[in-house]
């Protein structure tokens, strides 16, 4: 076997009495080759890539039939740790495979189990890290950076091993937009540097196109349904991804909203060609002034560090309020504080023209939903369905109402087949949609979500957010962190920008993504779609007059 890896007829199950999660799966991947494996969410990528690294079935005593070859040697038949050293992985969810206090230590945790000599060790650490413009964050706490900064951390571990296969499982979920399209860019030219094969699990495909060597498509019953080229993809099964809710590069989304054409675009500029005419864009109007929330001239400091200054804002009652901004602007601390999670230094929040720091807790968790970044941290029962049940059952709901609303909640979220697991048994996908499942069955008036839709394909981030509406119109009010452009095009009714712990932006989303784009570059922020084909076909029209002037 001359292939750097070939699986031959595997198949994994984590338990005899289910059906498998991957179902007689066959592949190889040659040196410097990259392969992008695309799913809806619960198909199986996530299984797979850790068969491949050699955890699964190792570590959780999983079922599994076929073979996985690694440089022509049988996966469970190196010895535990030999196979890390040759594959790398970046997970979901990136705190799950940090061991370390700070980001120095932590990048060199896997370099000390090489036994990599200590010069060689520190020009490695300085390395991946400046890759991953963390250098001067070599000193900091793991614990006390944001999301999207640990993200960078767990990509900066595996780049500074120098492995022969990289497998990245969504690893822009938690990055700005400027940051996913700068990383995508990194891999890139790392790659045709380093030579090393490299296995792309995402849903957020745009910058990822351009250098894919085939795509590996999985049904939701773990099977293989295509294997080849992207384009050939799109081109032939695009009525099947469809269906199956798997997500489409936006250029193509957006040529199948607004043209009759047989392109297969995956970047503006191709998109632009297959358009006849460019769509109007209809500005929402303002929200009404009636606020449900505002926060008043706030601070807030952690040790000393100041991480959010003189911030006032309005959220008003029935609507959806978008806070977006680069990786660690303060985000998510933001909503902390909003929420009554951390108290303020100085300044005050007022919910519903009180000072929040009158309620009670038991007041607050009535009136206040808060639905985690990491969805482990809200889970109190030993199963879904459980978990969707809990806060029904404290309302004193009726048995009938309760079963009907729960039934209706899970098939929606795609978890029904899943009723009975324990939450921390779920994939990533699947615990998030869980945890803002338990949110929206609650009578809540205010929801905070930080990113509510990572990780999710395209039907269930469509649910989810069809969901959120649904709450909008009986009246609730919300409020999401996200970094899904598209998402606040689409859905919000007001955008805050935040950078440096400070607003710079507050606004309708029309009025945010049409102002100077040195606004846009400063918060590290792209423009949807639309906006970018409206620019472009405007400079085309410019440059065609300019030539018969």
């Amino acid at each position: 076997m001359n292939h750097l890896l070939e699986i031959s007829h595997f198949s994994f199950s984590y338990d005899e009495s289910e059906t498998p999660i991957l179902n007689d799966i066959s592949f190889s991947i040659e040196k410097g080759e990259t392969l992008l494996l695309m799913g809806q969410s619960g198909s199986g990528k996530s299984s797979l890539a850790l068969c491949i690294n050699g955890l699964f079935p190792r570590s959780i005593d999983g079922i599994s039939k076929g073979d996985i070859y690694l440089f022509g040697k049988k996966v469970d038949e190196y010895l535990p740790g030999e196979v890390n050293h040759m594959v790398g992985i970046v997970f979901q969810d990136p705190e799950t495979q940090f061991c370390m206090l700070t980001v120095e230590d932590e990048i060199a945790f896997g370099l000390e189990n090489m036994n990599l000599a200590r010069e060689e060790m520190a020009e490695r650490v300085k390395w991946a890290a400046s890759l991953m413009g963390i250098d001067n964050n070599l000193s900091a706490k793991i614990a006390t950076l944001s999301g999207g900064m640990k993200q960078k951390v767990a990509l900066a571990c595996v780049l500074a091993m120098k492995p022969k296969l990289i497998i990245l499982d969504e690893p822009t979920a938690l990055l700005d937009p400027l940051s996913t399209k700068e990383f995508a860019e990194t891999i890139q030219r790392l790659q045709k540097e380093l030579q090393f094969s490299l296995i792309v699990i995402e849903h957020k495909l745009d910058h990822w196109l351009s250098f894919i060597d085939r795509c590996i498509v999985l049904s939701d019953f773990g099977k293989i349904i295509f294997v080849g080229h992207p384009r050939n993809c799109f081109q032939s099964h695009l009525n099947l991804l469809k269906e199956r809710g798997i997500s489409l590069p936006q250029a193509l989304l957006f040529k199948e909203k607004f043209s009759n054409s047989n392109a297969i675009p995956f970047t503006v500029d191709e998109l632009v060609e297959a358009l006849d005419e460019i769509p109007h864009i209809i500005e929402k109007p303002c929200f009404p002034k009636e606020n449900i929330l505002e926060a008043r001239n706030l601070t807030f400091s952690r040790k000393k560090k100041c991480i959010l200054q003189n911030i006032n804002v309005n959220i008003p009652k029935g609507a959806l309020t978008a806070i977006v901004g680069p990786n660690g602007a303060g985000k998510t601390t933001l909503s902390y504080v909003l929420s009554g999670l951390e108290k303020p230094e100085t300044g005050k929040v007022l919910l519903g023209n009180r000072n929040l720091a009158a309620y009670s807790n038991l007041e607050l968790s009535k009136k206040l939903g808060y639905v985690f970044q990491n969805p482990e941290h809200q889970f109190m029962t030993e199963s879904v369905y459980e978990e969707v049940a809990f806060s029904l059952k404290m309302q004193r709901m009726d048995e009938k109402q309760m079963k009907e609303i729960i039934d209706e909640v899970l098939v929606s979220f795609r978890l029904n087949h899943v009723e009975h697991h324990h939450p921390f048994s779920l994939s990533q996908g699947q615990k998030r949609r869980l945890s803002v499942a338990t949110m929206l069955v609650d009578e809540q008036s205010f929801l905070i979500l930080d990113e509510p839709t990572y990780g999710q394909d395209a039907n269930t981030t469509k649910e989810l957010m069809n969901m959120i509406e649904k709450r909008l119109q009986s009246g609730v009010s919300a409020l999401m962190i996200t970094h899904d452009m598209e998402l606040v095009d689409s859905y919000a009714d007001q955008t805050i920008v935040l950078v440096g712990g400070e607003v710079i932006f507050q606004g309708t989303p029309y009025q945010l993504f049409t102002s100077p784009k040195e606004w846009l570059e400063k918060a590290q922020l792209q423009l949807p779609v639309k906006y970018e084909v409206i620019k472009q076909w405007e400079q085309r029209g410019e440059r065609f007059a300019a030539a018969f002037r």
